[in-house]
């Protein structure tokens, strides 16, 4: 899926709700991609860097890079956690509202080559970003659990109650979305890979531990399918009012080498 950073006007960006929400924007139960406590995230990601602009964040929150992937809130009464470019490299933060940590990866991602990309947090607060298999970066965060509470109040019903993709949820003024292409994100209830590990070749596979899948094979319309049942639907707000814009061809995976087959003629 193609999208362009425009970061404004709720749009130019996925968004799944966290759970079914009541008119004042509260969460009444949880979806399983409400995850808050041993967790993976991976995902396929093709970027460049003169469109993802975002400098060093070292010290400060992923919410001042080209944001990738955002679970914030307004406030500090409740954690959040996202992943985002800043000089090109990922970046994996968790926030407990007293303790806002910020993990750096080292390699250069945004080459226009695709990459694929896992980031795992665990309850106890150890943090880990992977790229393209290999261990880019480690760190103890904040323990607990991330998840978004119900029943919490919010002013901001429209976004606080989200996992967004490829954009900053509040729009908030300064803030940079993500421009490139994702594919295939996947989240899991486990700390998936504590070593580096050999670099997926294909779709990522399903297991009893998977909690959302999104393929992004929908190749047309605003709706996000959850490929574990739908369990976690989301919505496409496309940029200018145009979905088409965003359904693309790239794709992170080889085709299927053809067998060729000999026929000899009868006679």
């Amino acid at each position: 899926m193609r999208f362009f950073g425009t970061n404004t006007d709720d749009r130019d960006r996925v968004k799944i709700p966290l759970g079914p929400l009541d008119a004042q924007g509260r969460l009444t139960s949880s979806s399983p991609v409400n995850i808050g406590g041993d967790f993976t995230i991976e995902f396929w990601m093709k970027a460049e860097a003169a469109e993802n602009s975002a400098g060093d964040c070292t010290g400060q929150g992923w919410y001042y890079g080209n944001i990738i992937i955002d679970r914030d809130v307004f406030g500090d009464d409740i954690p959040d956690y996202g992943i985002a470019l800043c000089a090109g490299r990922i970046v994996f933060g968790v926030n407990t509202g007293n303790n806002d940590h910020l993990l750096v990866g080292e390699t250069v991602v945004t080459t226009n080559q695709w990459h694929h990309i896992a980031v795992t947090r665990s309850m106890t607060g150890q943090m880990r970003i992977f790229v393209d298999g290999q261990l880019d970066a480690t760190t103890n965060g904040p323990a607990g659990d991330l998840a978004y509470p119900l029943g919490r109040t919010t002013d901001w019903p429209l976004s606080d109650p989200y996992l967004v993709f490829a954009a900053e949820k509040h729009d908030y003024p300064g803030s940079l979305g993500f421009a490139g292409y994702l594919d295939d994100i996947h989240l899991a209830s486990i700390v998936r890979y504590t070593s580096s590990f050999q670099r997926p070749d294909g779709p990522h596979r399903a297991d009893q531990h998977s909690i959302a899948l999104y393929r992004f094979d929908e190749g047309e319309g605003r709706t996000i399918t959850d490929a574990l049942g739908n369990a976690s639907p989301g919505i496409l707000n496309p940029n200018q009012n145009d979905p088409s814009r965003h359904w693309a061809s790239e794709t992170p995976f080889a085709p299927p080498t053809r067998a060729w087959q000999l026929f000899l003629p009868m006679i």
